[in-house]
């Protein structure tokens, strides 16, 4: 008895799977959140473009071929969208994909291309780019109010040498203008060839909410240093949102 696997329905089954999938990893990036903006962006990203893969499901009852393009548009988007958290959802959708086209070299069944069927997947594309180009340029905004919302006053550096060891602080005080969830002040020390001396971290604090607080970076070596860089940062390991030099007596 001869058993014969029917490829459009697996690829069918496999992308339905790969939509549940998308959705359920867009909502743990929600999960993971803590409501961080970008975090809520980029998952309500993967939400969309799961649910476009029943576009795919829709398509593929009429040309399998433009619904494997759909498929593999959708795992790509899905990677960029949310990264490693949707690598199983972009590799089933993938998968799918390739079902699709498999079934199409296996049966070569003549399919009278409908122009307007193409529009779906250029319609995902776009979706995709354009949410892509609005993050970029939210996150610009968000850059710039970020930098904004914070300064410093009453800087002072009391550094001296005694007996052969330089040591001494730069304290003053951070004046925060907006809630933040993170936020860290790192100082670095020059000396006058621009060269780092000492590194130090004058304030690092969770939930931060708008108000002045106190940064102390610690200075010790075996030069003075001629100026500091003070970088704020909020998120470990991100750019700083801004900067500023002071210049040490």
């Amino acid at each position: 008895m001869e058993i014969t696997i029917n490829l459009k329905t697996v690829s069918t089954i496999v992308a339905i799977v790969a939509v549940i999938i998308g959705i359920i990893e867009g909502l743990n990036v929600f999960s993971l959140s803590g409501l961080v903006p970008d975090f809520v962006f980029y998952g309500s990203l993967a939400i969309i473009i799961a649910i476009l893969g029943l576009l795919g499901v829709y398509i593929s009852k009429m040309d399998i071929r433009i619904a494997a393009i759909q498929y593999i548009i959708l795992g790509l988007g899905l990677f960029i969208a949310i990264g490693y958290y949707g690598v199983i959802g972009c590799v089933i959708f993938i998968v799918a994909g390739v079902l699709a086209i498999a079934e199409y070299v296996q049966t070569k069944k003549e399919v009278t291309p409908d122009k307007k069927l193409f529009l779906i997947p250029v319609l995902t594309i776009v979706i995709i780019v354009l949410f892509l180009l609005a993050s970029a340029g939210l996150g610009v905004l968000d850059s710039m109010a970020a930098s904004d919302s914070v300064s410093f006053s009453g800087l002072s550096a009391a550094i001296s040498n005694d007996y052969g060891v330089t040591s001494g602080d730069l304290t003053g005080t951070l004046n925060v203008d907006k809630d933040f969830d993170y936020l860290e002040v790192k100082v670095r020390f020059y000396n006058s060839n621009n060269l780092t001396l000492y590194e130090s971290y004058a304030y690092t604090g969770s939930n931060v909410h708008p108000g002045k607080y106190s940064v102390d970076a610690f200075y010790y070596g075996n030069e003075m240093p001629t100026k500091a860089v003070i970088e704020v940062y909020n998120e470990v390991n991100g750019d700083p949102i801004h900067t500023q030099n002071v210049n040490i007596n």
